[in-house]
């Protein structure tokens, strides 16, 4: 009898838990999904041998990430690039100025640097993780004076860009503080950092997006200047044919 309501106690335990990490995760991509987005932001490659390479960017988004489009207004090398996204990132095109072609991104690429940034084109994607991995509250956790939550999400499948990763949520508004990616191996690949947490309309955003590549020794950090959220935005911008415009 005592066996089978210790039993019992875990299943409601492990079940109680599994619903909080899903409640996590709905107010985490409620903050994160505005109805559109108009971003400006600047990037800066550090590379490991030390150079320092700048860009500005301008940034689309509607129908909470679903449809996205990124351009380059500079350096002059790059101004015109644009990547396009659709389907929560599941479709990518990419427009080069220089060849005035058009390319989709075949899967197999999304995990491919995007303009020698430690972004990839997977981690630009708007997802719902769940997806694709497995998630679970590992505890709560003080991180960087933040109480958060600490989750994990393991992949259902071993051709996703990472294996797991580890992530700290802050608790106060649901903004992701910390998260650690892991490469097939296991080994710890990447760590993205989010920081200068402001509310913009009904949205809490990070000002500052680091991404730091810890196998390469590189990082790339992204300010976000001027955001509109919430704005009317046409279709047609989000179109194969708006690339070469």
């Amino acid at each position: 009898m005592k066996k089978v309501l210790l039993t019992t106690l875990l299943f409601l335990v492990s079940f109680s838990l599994a619903q909080t990490v899903d409640e996590i995760l709905d107010k985490v991509e409620a903050n994160e999904e505005a109805k559109s987005a108009k971003i400006e932001m600047t990037q800066i490659v550090y590379t490991a041998s030390g150079e320092e390479r700048k860009s500005n960017l301008l940034s689309y988004s509607k129908d909470k990430g679903d449809k996205g489009l990124m351009e380059y207004l500079k350096p002059a090398r790059i101004k015109g690039m644009k990547i396009l996204m659709l389907n929560d990132g599941d479709d990518i095109w990419l427009y080069s100025p220089r060849t005035s072609r058009v390319r989709k991104i075949a899967s197999h690429q999304k995990n491919q640097s995007v303009n020698g940034s430690d972004f990839s084109y997977d981690d630009m994607s708007a997802k719902d993780m769940r997806k694709d991995y497995n998630p679970q509250l590992l505890g709560e956790e003080e991180l960087e004076g933040k109480k958060c939550f600490k989750l994990l999400m393991t992949a259902k499948d071993e051709d996703k860009t990472y294996s797991k990763s580890i992530s700290w949520i802050d608790k106060s508004n649901y903004v992701l503080v910390k998260s650690e990616m892991y490469d097939e191996d296991k080994k710890l690949w990447k760590v993205l950092k989010m920081s200068d947490v402001s509310k913009v309309g009904n949205y809490w955003t990070p000002k500052s997006i680091e991404m730091k590549n810890v196998q390469k020794g590189s990082r790339t950090l992204m300010t976000m200047d001027k955001i509109e959220y919430d704005l009317p935005l046409k279709d047609n911008i989000f179109s194969e044919r708006n690339l070469k415009r």
